[in-house]
């Protein structure tokens, strides 16, 4: 086998693990990807002119074939992804990843019930789509929550700090930057991220 790739997939863990040295301590022989990660956010005017094909999330980024052997998304993902044979859900690791619904620090918002029909932005297939879901059916009937499908998570931060959607879910470093720019927290939507191997890896 040839080098170990290693992707970050915009998440936090992958650089601590390779700045606290993990991957050689483990000997393995790896490359660690830094592709950046490409976003629509930038281009876009408005909501309304978001890409017709955003839909498309982790689920179908692993279906597709990432360019790595070792990658991470939340569980569902995972689990679903190697239920379809698209690599190995690896059970002898996991990160929890802080998460939240957050709105802009001059919304009318400030409790959970609040967000009854109001479209929440979220990633497709992702950690955001079913922790957000997740979080609010405690909360809120069915039929008052309104997702917003919104691009990857850099994507969901600009919209939100550009007041372009009125709540986004966010975790990893955008969680932190929201946070920072006075943004609220509403619900908590922590969840589990799994990681998932190719099937041509060296365990």
């Amino acid at each position: 086998m040839g080098k170990f790739r290693i992707q970050s997939h915009g998440r936090l863990q992958e650089w601590v693990a390779e700045e606290k040295g993990y991957f050689t301590a483990e000997g393995l022989d790896y490359e660690f990807l830094v592709n950046p990660i490409i976003t629509w956010a930038a281009n876009v005017e408005t909501v309304e002119s978001t890409p017709a094909d955003i839909q498309r999330g982790a689920f179908e980024l692993i279906e597709d074939g990432r360019g790595c052997n070792l990658s991470a998304a939340c569980h569902w993902t995972v689990n679903m992804a190697a239920s379809a044979g698209h690599g190995k859900m690896w059970g002898h690791a996991y990160s929890v990843s802080p998460s939240g619904i957050f709105v802009p620090p001059e919304s009318s918002i400030q409790k959970p019930k609040e967000l009854a029909n109001v479209p929440v932005t979220v990633g497709y297939h992702s950690g955001s789509h079913f922790s957000t879901l997740q979080g609010l059916e405690k909360l809120l009937p069915r039929d008052e929550i309104k997702l917003h499908f919104g691009g990857l998570l850099l994507d969901r931060l600009a919209l939100l700090a550009d007041r372009q959607v009125p709540a986004a879910s966010l975790f990893g470093a955008p969680f932190y930057v929201a946070t920072q720019l006075g943004f609220r927290k509403i619900v908590d939507t922590t969840f589990m991220i799994g990681h998932i191997i190719t099937e041509g890896a060296d365990l």
